[in-house]
């Protein structure tokens, strides 16, 4: 059975690290841009307490689980392609994901 806030705070995990940062800050307008040089958002923002601690469990998580898990939430694409990067079948893809996503919600 799929534990729905765990996946909701993993897909939050997935679009900060996707992003690159913090997420929300606006991009900084273009002759403010071409005026001063590459911007928009600040690069010593810490991390948000909710994202760090999910990021945690995920770095303590054993290989395959962080394997799959950062394919899963922080890249694009179909399940399939997901599983195509991680070098497995999409059943072993799909069960790993649940694995790892159990794992989480467990410690955390």
């Amino acid at each position: 059975m799929p534990n729905w806030g765990v996946r909701i705070m993993l897909a939050k995990w997935g679009r900060y690290a996707r992003s690159g940062g913090p997420m929300g800050y606006p991009n900084m307008a273009t002759m403010e841009r071409a005026r001063i040089g590459r911007g928009g958002g600040r690069d010593d923002a810490p991390m948000p307490i909710d994202i760090a601690f999910i990021d945690g469990i995920i770095c303590e998580a054993p290989e395959k689980y962080k394997k799959v898990l950062i394919i899963y939430y922080s890249q694009t694409g179909g399940e399939d392609e997901k599983a195509f990067r991680a070098d497995m079948d999409l059943s072993e893809f799909k069960d790993i994901r649940g694995k790892a996503e159990s794992y989480v919600a467990i410690n955390m």
